[in-house]
């Protein structure tokens, strides 16, 4: 009997023993001694001429001819019913796993292709490359492996930035979204397809390079059925900032480049369709035009248009929204594609009307000035340090308790490009910070003064989820996990449990004011 015990706890220590080597293994430090502060100009040399290059390669999954008899062993049930899904053709169920909402939410089909978008900026002294991907997010860790790869081939780019549009209908890229709670939803062939075709990108943006001006300009805001706040205080960042690439000798419009803060989530999670959401249709819209039954009701100007989200925190949706489709004369409520398409359409509308009618701001032969710094994140929230060790989240950690991320400044003379990894409050950015009774940390605001106040241009664009996903970025004072509730709530509000934790915040606000400083 005695030796029956000893063998069942030597077993049982084996177990802890390979349970924690594999938690460790998980978190590791895919990067172990990475480190980033770079600053360019590199070399005191006059800038020449000022080139942009834009290029867009699809990134879209390959789904289709992928479904299976009924009688199948690749069966599989969900929720919302039976599918038969074999897309590597091996007999059993393959899915991509659509991102955002809830897990088991397997992708059925192809509503329109998602991309990766680049341009590049080069002022014949430094080039730096800035990518938009069609994803929920993307891990730091990629990121670096995707500059590591860039450097291999030996491309002529000081710099990548890669940010996500943060759309909730596309393969999952982070792993959080997978069949079940403690399944990674990451398919690594895709992973490797999102990496290869950044990459193309960028390259393709290179190539295309011309001498080039930038026109630029801000809508003030956005009606509020296309995006509203569901968390007080009620802040936006609603601006839109654009920036027109021109080409020198022709005066042609080859390129627009847009900033806004919304969830690309109007879908809601009904849709299994990829789609890159009201994206798309905005995107679409300002290139080829706005089209309703192949009728063409508003021409596009062509070119390459690229958006990149801003401040989206708090949270920014237009899932509560009634948006209204003046081509229609319809408003829609539930989410639909006609719900998106209308969105889309309003978006790109008023860029188009802006770029007939508005004014814009010629920034000529500027100089590209940039900071960028590697930063270290505390992580407090205990589900992502367990996401961490059970391997759902393939990103090293720097120790147990914190994340390496960064953020990045560029400057295009009279333009400012903030980076910021993941869902920043507007209050944090535009300003709005409220020390409401009942929140777990009272106090003074800390994240003060506001991002934009800080930045110097004329036209400063804050782009969010930029070389990293940390989830929420809340001011400290607005956190409130423990009864009672601010603002009079039954209940805690949405957001906290996708947050590193309270510090993240004044971390990042820390981090920026810094980087400001030194630039």
């Amino acid at each position: 009997m005695k030796k029956l015990i000893y063998a069942l706890v030597i077993i049982f220590l084996v177990i802890i023993v390979i349970g924690v080597s594999c938690a460790f293994y998980n978190i590791r430090d895919r990067h172990s001694g990475y480190n980033l502060d770079v600053e360019l100009p590199q070399k005191d040399a006059l800038p020449g001429q000022f080139q942009i290059g834009v290029a867009k390669c699809t990134i879209t999954p390959v789904i289709e001819d992928t479904w299976v008899d009924a009688d199948s062993n690749a069966r599989y049930e969900t929720k919302k019913g039976d599918y038969y899904i074999d897309k590597n053709g091996n007999g059993k169920f393959d899915a991509y796993w659509l991102a955002g909402f809830q897990q088991n939410r397997p992708a059925t089909g192809i509503h329109d292709d998602i991309w990766a978008r680049a341009v590049v900026f080069d002022d014949g002294n430094s080039c730096v490359a800035l990518v938009v991907l069609d994803a929920i997010g993307i891990f730091h860790d990629d990121v670096i492996t995707i500059r590591e790869k860039i450097a291999r081939k030996e491309l002529a780019v000081d710099h990548v930035i890669i940010c996500a549009t943060h759309v909730h209908e596309v393969p999952d890229l982070m792993g959080l979204w997978g069949p079940a709670f403690y399944k990674s939803g990451v398919i690594n062939e895709y992973l490797e397809l999102v990496h290869k075709q950044t990459i193309e990108a960028v390259e393709l943006a290179l190539a295309n390079r011309k001498p080039a001006y930038i026109k630029v300009a801000r809508i003030d805001s956005t009606a509020h059925d296309i995006v509203s706040d569901t968390r007080p205080p009620y802040v936006l960042d609603d601006a839109i900032h654009l920036m027109q690439f021109c080409d020198a000798q022709s005066d042609s419009v080859f390129g627009i480049f847009l900033n806004w803060g919304n969830h690309p989530e109007t879908l809601s999670d009904k849709n299994l369709e990829v789609t890159a959401d009201f994206c798309h249709y905005w995107l679409d819209g300002i290139e080829r035009g706005i089209f309703y039954d192949d009728q063409l009701k508003r021409k596009g100007i062509g070119g390459t248009a690229i958006f990149a989200n801003g401040a989206i925190g708090g949270l920014m949706t237009t899932l509560r929204c009634t948006v209204y489709d003046p081509w229609l004369d319809r408003k829609f409520k539930r989410a639909s594609f006609e719900k998106a398409r209308a969105q889309g359409y309003r978006l790109a509308d008023l860029v188009l009307q802006h770029i007939e009618n508005g004014a814009w701001d010629i920034v000529q032969n500027p100089e590209l000035r940039m900071r960028a710094k590697a930063i270290k994140l505390e992580v407090q929230n205990n589900m992502f340090k367990l996401g961490g060790a059970l391997g759902i989240f393939n990103r090293g950690f720097v120790g147990w308790g914190a994340m390496r991320s960064e953020v990045n400044v560029l400057s295009l003379g009279d333009i400012w490009l903030l980076t910021i990894p993941g869902e920043i409050n507007p209050e944090i950015v535009n300003g709005g910070i409220e020390a409401p009774e009942g929140a777990d940390y009272p106090g003074n605001p800390i994240e003060v003064p506001p991002l934009r106040m800080m930045m110097r241009g004329k036209y400063n664009f804050v782009l969010g989820l930029a070389n990293d996903e940390v989830g929420y970025i809340m001011p400290k004072t607005h956190w409130d996990t423990d009864s009672p509730f601010t603002y009079g709530a039954k209940k805690a509000f949405y957001g906290e449990i996708n947050s590193l934790g309270p510090d993240t915040g004044p971390a990042i606000h820390r981090e920026v004011k810094a980087l400001m400083e030194g630039f």
